[in-house]
């Protein structure tokens, strides 16, 4: 759903190229790719609406959150284009969203309970007010493969901020 997540401070934003008839996303949710390298070259260039808990490091290549909204608008079959994605810079530029269970998070005490845990973006396909896709940040660490980590939060607000680690932006490495 438009504005599930958003990036904040340090970032770049980046062109992602979108193959045609790919996955409809909005501005607010997140894109990967699935490529992989051989002798340093990349197999499929294109990213899609992230549908599956990301990012895992060696599974997913993170492209950061969508700026723009899939063409054409409102609907139709996606064209084959170039959208703007936010990608934060690893380690200091955050990702904010909802926590995906916000009663394990709503006192100061648990949210600090939760800082410095790897985390993933939670994918939900029908989770949203209007039956489309609802992205959250998990509030359980997840394994150590896991892109992202916890580093603050708003109990008040049931919000999560995270930062990207590094090797998420390249998974398949050796």
């Amino acid at each position: 759903m438009r504005g599930d997540l958003s990036v904040i401070g340090f970032s770049q934003n980046l062109p992602r190229r979108i193959a045609a008839s790919a996955t409809r996303f909005v501005a607010g949710e997140p894109l990967h790719g699935l490529g992989t390298y051989t002798n340093g070259v990349v197999n499929t260039t294109t990213f899609v609406l992230a549908a599956a808990d990301t990012p895992v490091i060696g599974t997913h290549r993170f492209g950061g959150i969508a700026q723009k909204d899939a063409l054409p608008l409102p609907s139709g079959t996606v064209v084959a284009h170039t959208t703007i994605a936010a990608c934060p810079v690893p380690n200091v530029g955050r990702i904010r969203g909802k926590s995906e269970v916000t009663t394990t998070m709503d006192t100061q005490s648990e949210l600090t309970g939760l800082i410095g845990d790897l985390t993933l973006i939670d994918y939900n396909a029908t989770g949203a007010v209007d039956g489309g896709e609802l992205y959250t940040i998990k509030d359980a660490a997840s394994a150590d493969t896991s892109g992202l980590e916890i580093v603050d939060g708003n109990p008040a607000k049931g919000t999560l901020d995270v930062v990207v680690d590094a090797h998420a932006y390249r998974h398949d490495r050796s």
